[in-house]
């Protein structure tokens, strides 16, 4: 009886490598053998094979595969049986898990690998087999019957297309508005697609009126079949898309761009083809399972390496014209520009990442996970969709319930911001409440459970505090744009009569230094309460931010020091910016008022930052009004009255020059004689002119005294030096000879 058993073993084993490939049927012969009785034939088939060498070396070594194939399913069904008490036995660490996971996905690959190898090395074999197949007259004549048939197929076909491709052309010019571009493309698809349903419809009923193989009608029909639906796909993306045509084209798409997602679909339809037809041929002739999925697995990688290279493409172009249009617009807010340019700079990644994941498990035929990804995909992209769809007509219902008149809003420019105001605010709420529930949606379908979570202790625990978070959040938010909202507002240019009235630096100064206080205060408030929702404890961090606060108060006097001084200045308003001060060593115009320094820039160009805590003493020359002393100075032979006299005449008509009577604010002062200098008499005046105007006053009225004293003679002296020589005891002093030469005279006396 064994020994029974052990010849249909070996008989099988024979029929599957010697016969298998010439029968259609193989697979189903063979599992039918199991319950049939061995006849004469199938032993003298054993002992043919046991006689040739070469048949027999190569049934010895596909039964050894078969025994490794055996021994690595026990090994795997063991593996999967194992129960978790002799996993806890054995104490692997994680790590140990990994590896030998990795070990045994390593072997499998491997042993495919292997398989595939031996399979492409039977090829010669394979190729002599096919001609003493073909040698045989009985055979050539089915073949030549299978390509008779098959060219009678295609030739209807053609037919078929030629008859029906007079008709498009009259259908495309009938497209004008959207509907029709639709039928009239479905029209076109189905007169397109028709000639390849006709080549299978001709194929089938002549393989069954003239049989030859069964296992090439297989293949035939298989390679039709997937031809027409490569096909229709082809012809749906080519009406989409009409790269050669644009005013039939339905997606809104310029030329370029149309083309180019053209290429791609291409790109993606040819490969498909070519995955379908190269697996579905192999599954067909029945290969060895191994061989199968290493080559199945090999095809698969094309499809995320087409995706991944499509989706960059795609994610550079998007980049580019986003860094465009975020040149040309300035007026995003910040947040929003910020928020958006992260999706656009990585959302190439994830999509990336998902393509490789789902090829990845068709690719370790981890179907589970597969149907997992893709029923969560595709409920993701419908919830989506629905979420765009309700925020839609939501824009649409607050647009029809509360649209303003076109007329009123011409005569009242500002009354549709004025009535919308708060509308927006609840606008944006029920916007909120339709994510929320898109989201809840979303994770749901990704197998989070949603209902049983927010049912649960935990559940309401994390909604009460999530509430508490967003409450936390608004009042934060609402306290920092109150904030900035009267900041802006008291230094913002208020117009007084025909002037604009600036704030004062004090305001300048405060009002954003008391801003950025609240802006910080009201974020750590609002921060450790958060903190304290999540369930921090936030005790340590305010303990640790009082002694922070102590040991900076202690170890920073000096700038407590120019913090209390720069107080004191912008309350006493003792400088401003604009004006000119000297200030300890330091004098210049005030560029900067602030709690630490003070910044001036001298007349050099020169900038000089002086901390608070070392001025002293601050000498403003522009507080409110300038003043400017002048000294004149004249001989001593001049008459004193006259010369005021002129000065003051020189005053008026300063005072009266419209260059300078919107500065000089009062007529000239005449202190009188101020002074009996070495050689000159000291007449001193002062001018009073706006702030910071004294300089140019002065300069103007010293030239015009100099005019003034050189027209009518009077002399401004300069200082001169006498020469005493002294008187002797006996007799006058000697006398002084002066001697003048004319270098120019040479050779002659002196004058």
């Amino acid at each position: 009886m064994h020994f029974r058993w052990l010849l249909k073993g070996l008989f099988l084993a024979g029929a599957l490598l010697v016969l298998g490939p010439l029968s259609p049927a193989y697979g189903e012969d063979m599992r039918e053998s199991g319950n049939a009785e061995i006849s004469t034939k199938e032993l003298s088939g054993v002992v043919d094979l046991l006689e040739d060498s070469k048949r027999r070396e190569t049934f010895v070594r596909d039964l050894k595969n078969l025994i490794k194939v055996k021994e690595s399913r026990t090994k795997e069904s063991e593996e999967v049986s194992r129960k978790p008490e002799e996993k806890k036995e054995k104490k692997l660490l994680v790590i140990e898990n990994l590896f030998a996971g990795f070990d045994s996905f390593s072997k499998r690959i491997i042993g495919a690998g292997a398989s595939t190898v031996s399979l492409v090395s039977k090829t010669p074999e394979a190729l002599g087999k096919a001609k003493v197949f073909l040698s045989q007259r009985q055979n050539r004549s089915n073949f030549l019957r299978l390509l008779g048939t098959v060219a009678g197929g295609i030739l209807v076909a053609l037919i078929v297309g030629y008859l029906l491709g007079r008709y498009l052309p009259r259908i495309e010019e009938r497209m004008r508005g959207l509907p029709s571009k639709v039928v009239i493309g479905l029209v076109q698809i189905i007169l397109r697609v028709i000639p390849y349903f006709v080549v299978l419809l001709s194929l089938f009923i002549l393989f069954k009126a003239l049989p030859s193989f069964p296992l090439s009608h297989s293949i035939v029909l298989l390679f039709f079949t997937v031809l027409l639906f490569y096909r229709v796909a082809l012809e749906l993306f080519r009406i989409l898309l009409s790269p050669d045509n644009e005013r039939i084209r339905i997606f809104p798409l310029k030329g370029e761009n149309a083309n180019y997602f053209w290429v791609w679909v291409l790109r993606f339809a040819r490969y498909t083809l070519f995955y379908f037809l190269v697996t579905r041929i192999l599954f067909v002739v029945e290969i060895a399972p191994q061989s199968f999925l290493f080559i199945r697995a090999l095809l698969l990688i094309g499809f995320p390496l087409l995706i991944s290279v499509f989706i960059m493409q795609i994610s550079r172009e998007i980049r580019t014209r986003y860094e465009t249009l975020e040149k040309s617009s300035e007026s995003t807010k910040y947040n929003q520009k910020r928020s958006l340019g992260l999706i656009v700079r990585y959302w190439q990644i994830f999509v990336i990442a998902y393509a490789w994941a789902i090829f990845l498990f068709l690719v370790v035929r981890y179907e589970k996970g597969f149907s997992y990804l893709l029923v969560a995909t595709i409920g993701t992209a419908i919830t989506i969709l629905a979420i765009f769809l309700g925020l839609g007509i939501r824009d649409w219902l607050f647009k029809k319930l509360f649209a303003i008149n076109e007329r009123v809003r011409e005569r009242f420019p500002g009354l549709e911001e004025r009535t919308n105001r708060h509308i927006r605010i609840i606008k944006r709420v029920f916007g909120f409440i339709i994510v929320i529930i898109g989201v809840g949606v979303i994770a749901h379908v990704w197998g989070i459970p949603v209902s049983a979570l927010i049912a649960s202790k935990s559940g309401s625990l994390i909604i009460i505090r999530t509430i508490t978070i967003a409450i936390t959040v608004g009042v934060v938010v609402f306290v920092i744009e109150t904030s900035q909202f009267l900041s802006n507002y008291l230094l913002k240019s208020k117009k007084k009569g025909k002037k604009k009235k600036e704030p004062t630096q004090k305001i300048k100064t405060l009002v954003p230094m008391i801003n950025t206080s609240i802006r910080i205060a009201a974020g750590f408030v609002g921060g450790i309460v958060i903190l304290d929702q999540l369930g921090v404890n936030t005790t340590p961090i305010l303990a640790g931010a009082g002694i922070v606060g102590l040991a900076v108060g202690f170890g920073s006097q000096t700038l407590v020091k120019d913090l209390i001084n720069g107080l004191f200045i912008l309350f006493e308003e003792s400088i401003r910016v604009g004006d000119y001060v000297n200030a300890g060593k330091e004098g210049g115009i005030v560029e900067a008022v602030g709690l630490r320094t003070v910044r001036l820039r001298d007349v050099s160009g020169n900038v000089h930052v002086i901390p608070n805590s070392s001025i002293d003493t601050i000498t403003n020359m522009s507080k409110e009004f300038s003043r400017s002393v002048i000294d004149i100075g004249v001989a001593y032979k001049e008459d004193v009255d006259e010369v005021m006299e002129i000065l003051r005449e020189i005053g008026e008509n300063m005072q009266n020059d419209p260059e300078y009577q919107k500065v000089i604010l009062e007529p000239l002062e005449i202190f009188g004689l101020q002074s009996f200098e070495d050689s000159a008499v000291i007449i001193r005046t002062r001018l009073t002119t706006k702030p910071l105007k004294q300089w140019g006053v002065k300069r103007e009225f010293n030239r015009r005294v100099k005019k003034a004293f050189d027209e009518r003679g009077i002399e401004i002296p300069f200082p001169h030096q006498t020469i005493y020589l002294g008187e002797p005891k006996e007799g006058p002093a000697a006398p002084l000879h002066v001697q003048i030469r004319d270098h120019n005279r040479q050779g002659k006396e002196p004058a």
